[in-house]
């Protein structure tokens, strides 16, 4: 039982050696190969907490030195309602073709080529009704404007009063 004790505080002293840095050779790690502990410092002698260990030649803040200043490339705004942008003219129905005609002019105002994409309503007068739609979907250069026709094709039996409306159109900046 003695025997035992002993081991036991060999092994305890040996160990708390390794953790404090005693009995290490001047010339780096233990020779005794028990391994796997070094402590820090160049003495040996030093407790663990003493900084001396750290890395040296990392890089270190200098509050002297100006921090470099990004500045985001903001971009440019613009009205998402593209139907401030289209004026219209020719309301019709063309019997010859079935047909409900609008012509749409586009005027792109943004230094930026623009996409637009625009739905176009015929709705009867009487009742409010759908009678007919179209979709345009173009892209206008910057500062230029652009004509197109909307058409719906729909056989009418009787006299209708009809409106004509831009019910939508979506702006967007071009990819192109």
């Amino acid at each position: 039982m003695q025997r035992r004790s002993v081991r036991i505080v060999a092994v305890a002293l040996i160990g708390l050696m390794a953790l404090t840095g005693c009995g290490k050779k001047k010339g780096g790690s233990h020779g005794s190969g028990l391994g796997g502990f070094t402590s820090g410092g160049s003495g040996g002698d030093s407790p663990l907490s003493d900084p001396s260990g750290l890395p040296t030649g990392l890089p270190s803040y200098d509050s002297s030195t100006p921090t470099p200043s990004y500045s985001p490339s903001v971009p440019p705004t613009y009205n998402s309602d593209g139907t401030i942008d289209i004026s219209a003219s020719g309301c019709d129905y063309d019997e010859s073709t079935s047909s409900f005609e609008y012509t749409l002019t586009i005027r792109n105002p943004e230094t930026q080529s623009m996409h637009y994409s625009i739905t176009i309503e015929w709705e009867n007068q009487a009742g409010g009704a759908l009678l007919g739609s179209d979709y345009k979907s173009v892209t206008v250069a910057p500062g230029s404007s652009q004509t197109l026709s909307a058409t719906s094709y729909r056989y009418l039996t009787e006299q209708t009063s009809f409106t004509c409306d831009v019910t939508s159109a979506l702006k967007y900046p071009s990819s192109t």
